[in-house]
């Protein structure tokens, strides 16, 4: 079951929680296929990312998928430099 999820305009310290929490809760609702519409998001923080690799690693174990869409170019360079870019999927 497909999933469809709208990220903040920035995360940060303080959405990143909620970011990490709704994916969990997706991913626990046995969610497997969630699509990330980045086209808002203009900001991502180290705790975003770790909300990322976590949600990442979950559907992992569980032969799933998580695709980030409309990655803006400055979002997408932070993937670039922290490595991220090489095991999230990212479609424009």
């Amino acid at each position: 079951m497909a999933v469809d999820y709208v990220m903040m305009e920035r995360v940060d310290g303080k959405t990143a929680p909620q970011l990490d929490k709704d994916l969990r809760d997706f991913i626990e609702a046995g969610n497997t296929e969630i699509n990330i519409d980045m086209t808002n998001t203009k900001y991502i923080s180290s705790a975003g990312l770790r909300a990322l690799l976590s949600a990442q690693k979950q559907i992992n174990k569980l032969s799933g998928t998580m695709v980030l869409k409309g990655v803006s170019e400055a979002v997408r360079e932070i993937f670039d430099v922290t490595g991220f870019s090489g095991f999230l999927t990212i479609e424009d």
